[in-house]
């Protein structure tokens, strides 16, 4: 078996891995779509090229990746964030639901008002009021408080693989071997 044959087979076998890891470890830690594999799960896969006597090796996921791993400082949430916020309560399918749960608070207020006057006759809202309502209240929650992360990709290439990895490649080539890890977000 030819040299690059043998790192092929190694970085496949490795970003098959870490792949199947890191899919299992969003679905561990909740991050799922009515009981399937997230959007970001789904997203989550590797390349290996090769340019020259360079061999690479790159994992990608979304940039949204880095946020679920590691969390959000609190701060205001542009209107894209809003609109992704919107799309992810639809795709979750928590809109209807969020509506009837207000309008019970709203019918539960209204019970306890012991007043003469008459009672106003409620309804529940539409799905695009609920909608917008509930991405008001996400957003505002984001605003003043963040998010915590959920730590899916740190505990999967922080478990040793890396070095394993090195280890695996350095017996092939015969000779040290560098690993570097480039957050694409960065750049």
């Amino acid at each position: 078996m030819a040299l690059s044959e043998e790192i092929y087979k190694i970085l496949d076998e490795f970003g098959e891995k870490v792949k199947e890891d890191l899919q299992q470890s969003l679905r561990d830690k909740g991050v799922t779509f009515g009981g399937n594999d997230s959007r970001l799960s789904n997203s989550i896969k590797f390349d290996i090229t090769s340019n020259g006597n360079v061999i690479s090796f790159k994992l990608k996921m979304p940039e949204y990746g880095e946020a679920v791993d590691k969390g959000r400082r609190a701060a205001p949430v542009s209107e894209d964030g809003q609109k992704s916020i919107a799309n992810w309560a639809k795709r979750k399918g928590i809109v209807g639901k969020f509506a009837e749960n207000t309008l019970k608070a709203r019918l539960e207020k209204q019970s306890k008002n012991k007043t003469d006057r008459k009672k106003k006759v409620l309804k529940k809202p539409t799905f695009d009021k609920s909608l917008k309502a509930l991405t008001y209240l996400v957003s505002r929650k984001i605003k003043n408080k963040g998010y915590k992360g959920n730590n899916f990709y740190t505990s999967v290439v922080d478990d040793g693989r890396l070095d394993k990895l090195k280890k695996d490649l350095a017996g092939v080539l015969k000779s040290e071997v560098d690993i570097e890890i480039i957050d694409l977000t960065k750049i």
